[in-house]
């Protein structure tokens, strides 16, 4: 696909503190729980596609954010129509503003700006033939592969930029894991300069792996990283 960026701000937009009264060991234990991600904090989102034609794209961009981030449904999938696909979804505090593109296989487009997630409410997106308007914006698009090199299944995967404070969407959707040696591909609209990303995959254990990505423009159009042991919050 050849697409020329386009930022979305061109759119015009206690607890107290425990003692420390344990042994060393129960501490350091206490401390890696202290890091284990929680999957009850998720919120979910479902789209459902009766527009008559396929979905090559959703984006679902944190409303903090000027770029729109990774393509949800990934590099190699589409969307049918009359289907559904549900995401869970990772921001601060109890709700969060959003910036959803959805882009069909004959470039039409469906924007909605500002809509608000909140915690315990989950969230239906649908796409209708009446909803799809406008051409697309056009994207240069570069492809990220994410393999997993943990010796663990990856259950959640998450690439946000690095101005918003919401990871977004999980990137395997809510069915998906991606076993240990495969990989999961996404493609990311980029623009003239470098841009950081920051990647967070979360294994069966709930254990949480980060590091983060620059994708250079003038650089190949494919960039491959792995979440490996080391990566280990």
């Amino acid at each position: 696909m050849g697409y020329t960026y386009l930022l979305k701000s061109e759119k015009g937009e206690t607890m107290a503190r425990k003692a420390f009264l344990v042994a060393i060991v129960l501490a350091v234990l206490g401390a890696s729980a202290a890091f284990a991600f929680d999957p009850d904090t998720l919120n979910k989102v479902t789209f459902e596609n009766t527009t008559g034609t396929k979905i090559d794209m959703i984006f679902l961009s944190p409303g903090d954010s000027d770029h729109w981030g990774p393509d949800i449904i990934g590099a190699d999938y589409i969307m049918k129509d009359n289907s559904s696909l549900g995401y869970y979804v990772d921001y601060p505090n109890s709700s969060f503003k959003f910036d959803i593109l959805a882009i069909d296989d004959k470039g039409n487009k469906f924007e909605i700006y500002d809509y608000t997630m909140t915690d315990g409410r989950a969230a239906t997106i649908k796409l209708t033939k009446k909803s799809l308007n406008g051409t697309a914006p056009d994207f240069t698009l570069k492809t990220l592969e994410v393999t997993n090199k943990t010796g663990y299944e990856i259950d959640y995967l998450f690439i946000s930029a690095e101005d918003t404070d919401a990871w977004g969407a999980d990137l395997l959707d809510e069915e998906t894991t991606l076993a240990d040696g495969d990989s999961h591909s996404v493609v990311i609209p980029i623009g003239k300069d470098k841009v950081k990303y920051y990647v967070m995959a979360v294994d069966e254990d709930d254990d949480e792996y980060q590091f983060s990505v620059t994708l250079d423009p003038s650089r190949s159009s494919a960039v491959n990283v792995a979440v490996e042991p080391g990566d280990m919050q």
